[in-house]
């Protein structure tokens, strides 16, 4: 390393540096923050889709997972697929009956990390030869193989029957910027290409032997994206070691991670601007001149005063491969990273300016705009008072209330699509679903390694958290049943509602109220709802993952954030959020009747234009929880002749619903405007009741109770 510059220019600078990026939230705590709740939202994902009976696993990749990110970077969230209803052969004695096989064939025209998948039968071992649909491709040989355009046209199909945007970018196909989508197969065997990875000597200790053998074991994915110069891309698939990439990402420390953002955030501000449209550096660029440092530097020179030693190596090998021509995939080196990215002009303007940032010692850095970093390497040089610049506790408390709402909300819409999956089932077929829950090994099924501990436990962690929710859906399904056939409530029932207590702060305490307000048992009601107004302080965020809280766009309360921030690593506190209600048709007999009206919003045509992320639930009654625990209140303090707290529930109501739609807590305005007009209608003021019912109309036409509302007080 002698031939770099080492004196105290560079060390002095690698400190300022390391200031700078930690004052952008480049910490330990939050890449460890962003790493588990991104892997809790895959393995959630995964745990829901097997719950539903699909055969399908998410996985999470990229910046966001990786925690390489800061918040001006503006990272798009990267999700893949895996199909695992599919068996990818290596070889025909890989072929299992009755499954949907598909054989890797490494054809002539194939350039490396590329495959065609060819079709086989069901019941034998041997081709296929008659195609059965459209993406079935006969080749001249009259071999049929696979096309990679399946999910893509899937995908379009659905975006222009939603009436959304469709994004597309290589094999990732989307309706939002902000949202990478790509499908895969599982690779049965390690292909090939990655045979000399694991062989080749290597001078430091990194991988050890150990993360080689956890590579081996996670295997490779087959994503639909044929070569860029290929004349048959629309029947090759690459090899994607993305699983592998991951883990090797996963074991870097926190210095890797600062010099591997301060590449991108030099890719971004100065290197692509440089090249004008002229070609692109990409993150994976970066990412492949660290791994190929991270293996060639010795550990020593991984210290913090040493982080800008670390930089100019990865540059200089970035320049290197501009002048060879060939950027080399770091796990199948005969692949060129370079293709399809820049050709032999661009990569000579690359070269100019990696020359020039080389040259000028990183001066560029100080030109940098992404979250203000030349202006605090500045800031650090001359300690000057610099007044537009995030104070580092605030820009990480922001980041760890978006991660807690953008996980939380996840983990409602995965509760949002188990209880669509088990809508119209009566309490015995409740009961039958909730045994398998608790019964059948989701690990296993998901196909995890050992090398995936963290995983497994978070699978066992999201399917107890499943289990719960769907008892307090249980309990309340069979309380409704109870109540409309004037039955006692069994003690069954009762034991369904506590074990689902801790799903958040209201939500199972609201239903249970609901349901004792039905039964008539108003001072239980009035206990279990003076409990949740005690629970309910200024630290609880509301949550809704009915489509209607956009986790990129809201922002927490900050009285959240801070209480979340200073507590673990686990940024999903049941103990801070409190979720949306939701009734589904069959629990009716637990709902004030008023909310009933929720179930039944269509009116004439209105199902022709239900926004598509609100379909799965536009028949049920859903309310924030908090307007509806103080309608609640209204009710039982009504119900127990108690005017003074009755008139104070109702103000509470009031402030509730302002607030709430002031700071983001209350997602279903028009609902729980309409549990505020039926006050008033209880204070005999229909005449306002009205107002509020047209005002909900008006901001929202179709699929509105209020629609109903109006006709009902007009016809009175």
């Amino acid at each position: 390393m002698n031939r770099y510059v080492s004196g105290r220019f560079y060390d002095v600078m690698s400190l300022r540096l390391i200031a700078a990026l930690e004052d952008m939230a480049v910490t330990e705590l939050i890449v460890g923050r962003r790493r588990h709740t991104f892997l809790q939202n895959e393995s959630a994902e995964s745990v829901t889709h097997k719950l539903r009976g699909r055969n399908v696993v998410c996985y999470h990749f990229g910046s966001m997972t990786e925690g390489t990110t800061t918040p001006g970077m503006g990272s798009d969230i990267d999700t893949l697929w895996c199909h695992d209803d599919v068996n990818i052969m290596s070889g025909w004695p890989e072929w299992e009956r009755g499954r949907h096989n598909l054989l890797m064939v490494k054809h002539e025209t194939c350039s490396p990390q590329h495959y065609r998948l060819q079709e086989a039968r069901r019941d034998l071992p041997l081709p296929l030869t008659q195609p059965y649909n459209e993406y079935c491709v006969t080749d001249h040989d009259g071999k049929i193989y696979r096309s990679n355009k399946l999910y893509a046209h899937t995908m379009r199909r659905t975006v222009a029957d939603e009436n959304l945007p469709y994004v597309h970018a290589g094999p990732s196909h989307s309706w939002s910027e902000m949202y990478d989508f790509v499908d895969a197969y599982r690779c049965r065997t390690l292909p090939a290409e990655c045979d000399s990875w694991f062989t080749r000597s290597r001078p430091g200790n990194w991988p050890t032997p150990e993360m080689l053998q956890v590579a081996r074991e996670l295997g490779c994915f087959l994503i639909p994206d044929g070569h860029c110069y290929s004349e048959h891309s629309a029947v090759e698939w690459r090899v994607s070691p993305s699983l592998i990439e991951r883990h090797l990402m996963f074991s870097m420390g926190i210095i890797h991670i600062q010099c591997y953002v301060t590449l991108k955030l030099l890719k971004k501000d100065i290197i692509n601007p440089y090249l004008n449209g002229n070609g692109k550096l990409t993150s994976f660029h970066c990412k492949t001149a660290l791994f190929y440092a991270r293996e060639q530097l010795l550990p020593e020179m991984w210290t913090v005063d040493r982080l800008f030693d670390c930089i100019m190596y990865c540059l200089e090998r970035l320049r290197d491969w501009t002048i060879s021509g060939h950027c080399p995939h770091y796990i199948m080196d005969e692949v060129n990273l370079f293709d399809g990215k820049l050709n032999i002009a661009q990569r000579d303007c690359l070269h100019t300016i990696l020359t020039i940032i080389i040259g000028t010692h990183l001066a560029p850095l100080v030109f940098v705009e992404t979250d203000n970093l030349g202006v605090r390497l500045l800031h650090n040089v001359y300690t000057v008072a610099i007044w537009d610049m995030t104070p580092r506790r605030a820009v990480c408390q922001g980041i760890t209330g978006f991660l807690s709402v953008y996980g939380n909300v996840h983990q409602m819409k995965n509760v949002l699509h188990i209880l669509h999956f088990t809508a119209g089932c009566s309490p015995d077929e409740l009961c039958l679903y909730l045994h398998s829950l608790t019964t059948q090994l989701p690990l296993q099924q998901l196909h995890r390694h050992n090398s995936e501990q963290a995983l497994c436990r978070m699978d066992a962690v999201n399917r107890e958290y499943m289990i719960r929710y769907m008892q307090q859906h249980l309990a309340s399904t069979a309380a409704s049943v109870c109540l409309q056939q004037d039955i006692q409530i069994g003690s069954r029932i009762w034991s369904w509602y506590s074990a689902a207590m801790n799903t958040d702060v209201s939500s199972t305490r609201m239903k249970l109220a609901s349901m004792l307000i039905c039964k008539g048992d108003l001072q239980l009601a009035a206990v279990v709802l003076e409990d949740v107004e005690r629970r309910y302080d200024s630290t609880v965020q509301a949550m809704c993952g009915c489509g209607r809280m956009d986790p990129l766009v809201v922002k927490p309360r900050e009285s959240f954030t801070e209480a979340v921030h200073e507590e673990n690593t686990d940024v999903l506190s049941t103990n801070r959020v409190a979720y949306c209600v939701r009734f589904l048709p069959q629990e009716r007999f637990c709902v004030p009747p008023i909310l009933r009206y929720e179930m039944v919003r269509a009116v004439g045509d209105d199902i022709q234009h239900m926004h598509p992320t609100e379909r799965e639930w536009m028949n049920w009654a859903v309310v924030d929880s908090r307007p509806f625990l103080h309608y609640l209140l209204y009710l039982t303090f009504r119900g127990l002749g108690l005017r003074h707290r009755q008139l104070q529930a109702l103000r509470s109501l009031e402030d509730s619903i302002r607030d709430g739609v002031d700071h983001d807590q209350v997602f279903h305005w028009e609902t729980a405007a309409h549990l505020l007009a039926h006050c008033l209608e209880m204070e005999n003021r229909p005449d306002l009741a009205l107002d509020l019912y047209l005002t909900s109309q008006e901001d929202l036409p179709r699929n509105n109770a209020a629609n109903w509302h109006i006709r009902r007080l007009t016809s009175i």
